[in-house]
């Protein structure tokens, strides 16, 4: 299998860019390498929380109560037609 890796410039800040030079070194693996490792992993975590995130349920306006729940009396006439 044949791999195109392109080629980009990147703007960073200048302590995200200190931290990514001393991980590339205490890896001992190019600043390449690196970045890419942590850029797949990035956008992999997004995809997992962008996929967990639940759709909202529709909601209807049903009128106001016929009963107040918490009154058991008025709940058993309701239930039972009365």
């Amino acid at each position: 299998m044949i791999f195109h890796m392109k080629r980009t410039t990147l703007v960073l800040d200048e302590r995200q860019f200190a931290k990514l030079k001393q991980l590339a070194a205490v890896e001992r693996r190019t600043l390449s390498s690196v970045t890419e490792e942590l850029l797949r992993l990035g956008l992999a975590a997004r995809r997992r929380r962008r996929r967990g995130k639940l759709t909202p349920l529709p909601t209807w306006n049903m009128g106001r109560a016929k009963v107040d729940v918490s009154d058991r009396d008025a709940l058993y006439k309701v239930m039972e037609g009365r």
